[in-house]
């Protein structure tokens, strides 16, 4: 009997699956072939952002993988804005991979292994192809360091409004890893588009979070006012109100978060992102006032809980100090200050603010509206939400 279940385990260990082996960063031991612009080589594997190779219509980087290796991903960060691309294979040059997403930093699995292949500019609308970095992997998982995004679909259950890139962490703290850790659904939208490599650092800070929901980037230029009455002024006030409307619509979250009234005492973007969210709890529920497609595609909607940054005389309190499992006993503001540390973008254009600081505490949060009670001091802003 004996003989048995100990025949039984060593059968039960051979089935149980092979620990896959982490994918080798192939990049230094490959070689590149460039069509086009061939002195920008070192611009992608310089590590850096504010560099990158270009090519047009048609130009490509050709790939060899090392003697015994083959390629089995491509990890590239773009530059400028995204064209339509494919990633060619074999002898004919045939298409083993075309665009499919929009990703900044972007990850593209190629399962079957190619020793040699081009990633090629398929634009139709004249636009250069742009990559700013680009890694090379072999066989296995793909290491933790490479961002595999989705595009979230469906309910979130908290959406984080922000102005720019870094305000996330700077006005808001650790509330992005305290509610990530939590299993929540969180989607962090943008409203400023900024260029490429603020893009990509903005998607670094998020993946440090472990957020897996690529965030979602509107169209808003970076021109920015003291003032609400300027700032519309600048981005018109009725887009601005029908674009976050429409992500109300989109997203549908249970609870929504964004600026203080007062701008975070530094400029008006921030004043529009609550405006623009408090007048959404009407706009939202109004087919009328739509950017053209928002109702057609998910209807009205309103949110159970609308949050300011710092709102009222009682606002409830997070707290990001307590060791958390997901992050393998980090803080939520440890991870916070990590994931801002990535970010250039805001130590740029506000150097004197460090995050935590002052007005920087993004910790309060006043509860400006709620369909379902009032908060008790639980320091949750899903309170009394199933």
């Amino acid at each position: 009997m004996k003989k048995l279940f100990i025949l039984a385990a060593l059968l039960a260990l051979l089935c149980l699956p092979a620990l896959a082996e982490e994918a080798q960063d192939l990049t230094e031991n490959c070689r590149l072939i460039l069509s086009q612009n061939k002195k920008e080589a070192a611009a992608l594997t310089d590590g850096s952002y504010y560099t990158f190779w270009s090519c047009g219509k048609n130009g490509y980087i050709e790939i060899s993988a090392p003697e015994g290796e083959a390629i089995h991903g491509l990890y590239i960060s773009w530059s400028k804005s995204i064209t339509q691309w494919e990633i060619q294979a074999g002898e004919d040059w045939h298409t083993v991979y075309t665009t499919e997403e929009a990703y900044f930093n972007q990850y593209v699995p190629l399962e079957a292994g190619y020793s040699v292949l081009r990633l090629v500019n398929k634009t139709t609308d004249g636009h250069e192809m742009a990559v700013s970095e680009l890694r090379v992997l072999g066989a296995g998982e793909a290491p933790g360091w490479v961002q595999q995004w989705h595009t979230f679909e469906g309910k979130a259950d908290l959406v984080l409004l922000v102005t720019d890139p870094g305000d996330e962490y700077l006005f808001f703290g650790g509330l992005l890893p305290a509610y990530i850790a939590q299993g929540k659904q969180v989607m962090l939208c943008v409203v400023v588009n900024t260029n490429a490599a603020y893009k990509s650092q903005l998607l670094d800070g998020a993946w440090a979070c472990g957020m897996t929901n690529y965030p979602y980037i509107a169209y808003f230029k970076p021109k920015m006012q003291r003032s609400l009455e300027d700032q519309y002024a600048a981005w018109s006030e009725v887009q601005f109100v029908r674009h976050v409307s429409r992500i109300v619509r989109m997203y549908q979250p249970e609870v929504l978060v964004t600026h203080s009234r007062n701008g975070e005492g530094v400029d008006g973007g921030h004043k529009a992102c609550a405006d623009a969210a408090i007048k959404s709890l009407v706009t939202a529920m109004d087919e009328k006032y739509d950017v053209g497609y928002g109702y057609a595609n998910w209807g009205n909607y309103k949110v159970k809980k609308l949050y300011l940054h710092l709102y009222g005389d009682a606002p409830t309190v997070l707290d990001y100090d307590q060791p958390l499992d997901f992050y393998g006993g980090r803080t939520a503001r440890q991870v916070a200050e990590e994931a801002y540390a990535h970010q250039d973008y805001q130590r740029k254009t506000l150097p004197n603010k460090v995050m935590g600081e002052g007005v920087c505490d993004g910790s309060a949060y006043g509860l400006y509206y709620s369909s379902v009670g009032e908060d008790t001091g639980l320091g949750d802003l899903f309170e009394h939400i199933e």
